[in-house]
């Protein structure tokens, strides 16, 4: 999608909603590519003297850092200069060409939403849910990203917390056991695969399926087995204590109890952003409709390349509307029922003050106050994990033991990571208002023929076939739509409505006067035809005699007649003359020899019957 600049109109414009996180970010990159170089420097000594285990640990290592440190900056510098074209944010439903007509499912979804009056929010299922929605009732008005990542991360710490405790029991009840250094690696795996593998996932799918995410799933499944293990897990330690073989006091018993503090405390400053996040409850929800019943002497589609043009009025920024819905009129034979419909979306201009400047600006505003702290979290995390990468690389160089240090930073680089995963959602989240235009028009109609003129003595006659539509119904429902999107190439959702009477009631007014005052007769109207009707007449004065002479004169009266304002009656003697204009020759009695009037059928002196 490309980018498009008007340097008249700045409105799309956006300050960069990641400046935070990419600040964060970079700094944490930063520091992985610092940590990388460190150890590459260490081990470089060692690889002079020759090629062992331990040096190709440390250079794997150091690889793994530098790789993870390129890996952020990356994900950071793609995002430092932030490009919203005008085809941005996504539409509501397919967009139409201009010159086709169609419909589409979610166009049909938008206008049942307007005709309903109200907005449609899905039911919380399940117990958990129950749960959720209970201690955060405003989480029913929330976008659906926001819901669904709201029960992912509920299930994801209710697992930690489940683990946290089962591990809590094992360890004070076999701490002493030979199956002590056990109780870590297999709490260790299960909080791997069954909590951190679902928490990493980014929620963005979420919003893209539109459903429940795996995690959420794994998340119920997670707390039944925690359970179990939680009775029955030191019982089977106990007993398969003395099968298992002796790992020599190696214990990561630590390492994974500060992990998974580490990790619940990330899910509760992620939940107090959320709640930040919420909104209450809207409060004035709805549409403006109007409803017409309209007569008029000519085809529907003229009413619908009124509303066309009416609409175009309304283009905001002179961005052309999004037309999601069009459909003619049809109107087949000499009488039957037709309907035609419109629907459009201004273009979804940014609503103000909805997203965080710089540091400062988070930090002092409540929105975004939290999620700046879940950011800070992440990146503190990662740098320990960094540190504890380094010290792991001394301990292998120098022969020490080294499996807690290696736990422990590959625990907080994980868990960092999380924090960056769930907090970017919340990050690219940004909010329009535009209007929604939905124009419905059904009635039925008759052809009919209109003659005008005397078909024996007159010389100008007009026929015209015309259609008929009596009582005629035209809907107009116009409403102020507020949407969301999380990422400027997700899908767009509808979070609230309010309805626009005036203009809805100034568009029904447009099109019913338009309707009701078109013309079914035919008329000269342009300047060509006045000067072809003069010269008509000029040229049967010089070819006709007196009857087509009276007979030019009658055609071009009628038409200069027919051109002329109405305030202002027409005459021959009115129009201005020209060089081609034709003078109506004087007419005199025969008998007498007085001067008649134009039209005169006696003399005015003598009462004699004048020359036809």
């Amino acid at each position: 999608m490309s980018y498009e600049f008007n340097p008249e109109s700045q409105v799309f414009e956006f300050p960069n909603p990641y400046k935070v996180e990419n600040t964060a970010i970079i700094a944490s990159g930063a520091v992985m590519l610092l940590a990388g170089g460190l150890t590459l420097v260490m081990v470089r000594e060692r690889l002079s003297h020759g090629m062992d285990g331990r040096a190709v640990a440390v250079l794997g290592i150091s690889v793994l850092l530098l790789l993870l440190g390129i890996g952020l900056l990356a994900r950071a510098f793609t995002r430092l200069r932030y490009f919203f074209g005008r085809n941005r944010p996504a539409n509501l439903a397919p967009v139409l060409p201009q010159d086709k007509d169609g419909n589409s499912a979610p166009a049909d979804a938008y206008k049942e939403t307007l005709r309903q009056n109200a907005l449609t929010y899905p039911e919380p299922k399940g117990p958990l849910n129950g749960l959720l929605y209970s201690w955060l009732p405003n989480l029913i008005f929330a976008p659906g990203v926001i819901q669904r990542t709201a029960q992912t991360q509920f299930y994801n710490f209710l697992s930690l917390a489940a683990t946290f405790i089962s591990f809590l029991i094992c360890w004070l009840l076999l701490g002493q056991d030979s199956a002590n250094g056990w109780i870590g690696l297999v709490y260790s795996a299960f909080a791997f695969f069954q909590i951190m593998r679902p928490m990493t996932q980014k929620s963005g799918a979420a919003g893209r399926t539109g459903a429940v995410t795996e995690a959420a799933q794994v998340g119920i499944g997670s707390l039944i087995v925690l359970i179990i293990l939680a009775v029955l897990g030191p019982v089977l330690l106990g007993m398969a204590g003395s099968h298992l073989p002796d790992l020599g006091g190696l214990s990561i018993n630590g390492v994974l109890c500060v992990a998974l503090v580490c990790a619940l405390a990330g899910c509760a400053v992620f939940g107090l952003a959320l709640k930040n996040q919420l909104q209450p409850a809207p409060q004035a929800v709805g549409s403006a409709r109007v409803t017409e019943t309209m007569t008029m002497n000519a085809h529907p589609n003229k009413l619908m390349e009124e509303l066309d043009r009416l609409l175009m009025t309304r283009w905001f920024s002179l961005i052309p509307n999004r037309r999601y819905t069009h459909k003619s009129p049809m109107v087949v034979g000499q009488q039957g029922k037709f309907s035609a419909e419109m629907l459009e979306e201004t273009q979804p201009r940014p609503q103000p003050n909805r997203i965080a400047s710089g540091i400062g600006h988070a930090l002092s505003t409540p929105q975004f106050f939290w999620l700046t702290c879940l950011t800070g979290l992440a990146t503190v995390y990662l740098i320990v994990g960094a540190f504890a990468a380094i010290l792991a690389c001394r301990n292998i160089l120098g022969g020490e033991p080294v499996v807690t240090a290696i736990a422990f930073a590959l625990s907080q680089i994980a868990v960092g990571m999380f924090c960056y995963g769930a907090s970017h959602a919340l990050w690219g989240r940004f909010d329009f208002v535009s209007e929604l235009i939905w124009v419905d028009i059904g009635g039925s109609y008759e052809s009919a023929n209109v003659h005008l003129g005397n078909q024996l003595s007159s010389n100008v006659q007009t026929t015209k076939n015309v259609i008929n539509i009596e009582s005629m119904t035209m809907r107009v429902w116009v409403s102020e739509i507020d949407t969301v999107i999380f990422g400027k190439d997700d899908a767009r959702q509808l979070i609230g409505m309010r309805g626009l009477q005036h203009v809805a009631d100034e568009l029904a007014g447009a099109l019913k006067g338009f309707g009701e005052t078109r013309s079914m007769v035919v008329a000269p109207t342009s300047t060509q035809d006045l000067d072809r009707a003069q010269k008509v007449g000029a040229m049967n004065q010089l070819m006709g005699g007196q009857q087509a002479v009276d007979g030019g004169e009658r055609l071009a009266a009628a038409i200069l007649s027919a051109s002329a304002p109405a305030a202002h009656p027409a005459s021959i003697a009115d129009v201005p003359a020209s060089g081609n204009a034709y003078t109506p020759k004087a007419r005199f009695c025969s008998n007498c020899g007085a001067e008649a009037g134009d039209g005169a059928k006696f003399c005015a002196n003598c009462g004699k019957q004048m020359a036809a």
